[in-house]
């Protein structure tokens, strides 16, 4: 159990606190921990995601891998350009970014198709996904700091995803580090029985954890997909259940036509992610750089993630009418993309200053690093695309 103690490192958003407060009272005096995160994250205008801009990079509390280098995006728009080869060269060709943050993968993808891709440019959309009105503001921001600003912001539109027609995207889906961040449901082995956590508060007011029945019939479904049999497990074992990741795979494979969906984030396939011997789950906070595990600390001033079931994401994709083009690591899929080529320029490179070339040099070798976000999961699906004889090039390398 995880308990709110008084700390002096403690620094909660007093609104946001009280606003979780004051629905745990209202509703018997206990909410699912998917309903506490969901708040502390997003919460209108309170929220760690709602309210604030600056939140990741070298000032904020943790990195994307947008934030290393520009390469990253120009990579992605390898695989984004060859979606649209895929499907016929479409004139109308639309790219839905989901969960954009500060706007530099987007921007990054808009200069690459600009200035390499002009066939495709003229009949290209880039339409954000984005629920913080503070980060879409960000967004525009940076892609008008940029050099062709002007020329790629008209390009951009923001729609929430319930805005788009059934079946009306021709083109490609895409996020990158969004899945991790949705409200999950904390469960613990209680007795030989699942049983679900829930946060409310103690006599001094404090956030405390206490367990309890399954709070939705969904959970219990989940279980028997993914094999969770509570007799494999220790008593006590405690993972998390992502139920919003499968609403959110299901809405986008109805906006999609024809075209792909391309998903990047930290997780593993079921039977790792679910392995008995990961007694404590995946559950993680960042703030300041700094990763955590107490998500009563800082309510509404840290993030609050857990790794998800990419076994899952591909069940609910081809239920839904999805074909499973590939799972692979990104270290394979930016290989495939062609990431040695560049390392392979900079290493030789006489025309920029040592230190620049090796400060990007090192960047390109975060990306790919196994230890780290080179071990990220990216699952490529596809809807109404004919079979082609060989596999995308960021799936060239795949051995998964």
């Amino acid at each position: 159990m995880i308990t709110l103690t008084e700390n002096a490192d403690n620094a909660d958003n007093p609104v946001l606190r009280r606003l979780i407060a004051a629905e745990i009272a209202q509703t018997g005096g206990r909410i699912p921990f998917a309903r506490f995160m969901e708040l502390a994250l997003y919460a209108p205008e309170e929220g760690y995601y709602t309210s604030r801009v600056g939140l990741i990079g070298a000032k904020g509390d943790f990195y994307t891998a947008p934030h290393l280098t520009p390469a990253f995006g120009q990579l992605i728009a390898r695989q984004l350009a060859e979606f649209w080869r895929r499907l016929g060269e479409p004139p109308k060709f639309q790219l839905v970014e989901m969960g954009a943050g500060q706007g530099l993968l987007a921007s990054d993808i808009l200069t690459h198709f600009y200035q390499q891709e002009k066939e495709l440019w003229p009949g290209l959309s880039y339409t954000i996904v984005e629920r913080s009105k503070s980060l879409q503001e960000g967004q525009r921001r940076r892609l008008l700091a940029v050099p062709d600003g002007a020329t790629l912001l008209p390009k951009v539109s923001w729609r929430d995803l319930d805005e788009f027609e059934p079946g009306s995207v021709v083109g490609g889906c895409f996020s990158n580090e969004l899945v991790d961040a949705f409200p999950v449901h904390l469960i613990q082995l209680v007795e030989g029985e699942w049983r679900e956590v829930y946060v409310g508060l103690n006599p001094a007011g404090d956030f405390e954890e206490e367990t309890g029945p399954l709070s939705t019939s969904s959970l219990a479904t989940y279980f028997e997909a993914a094999h969770l049999d509570p007799t494999r497990y220790e008593e006590g074992y405690r993972t998390e259940i992502n139920l919003a990741a499968l609403d959110w795979m299901q809405q986008v494979a109805q906006v999609i036509a024809q075209g792909y969906i391309l998903t990047i984030d930290y997780g593993y396939q079921a039977e790792r992610r679910y392995h008995p011997r990961r007694q404590t789950g995946t559950l993680q906070t960042y703030n300041g750089h700094t990763v955590g595990d107490n998500p009563y600390l800082n309510v509404g001033h840290q993030d609050i993630t857990a790794h998800i079931d990419f076994t899952a994401l591909i069940k609910q994709g081809e239920a839904a009418g999805l074909k499973t083009e590939g799972f692979t690591t990104q270290m394979a899929f930016l290989g495939g993309l062609g990431i040695a080529n560049l390392l392979l320029e900079l290493s030789t490179s006489t025309k920029r200053p040592p230190k620049e070339v090796m400060a990007e040099y090192n960047a390109l070798q975060r990306l790919i690093n196994p230890t780290a976000m080179g071990n990220f999961g990216v699952l490529i699906q596809s809807k109404g695309v004919a079979a082609a004889t060989a596999p995308l090039a960021g799936l060239s390398l795949s051995f998964i």
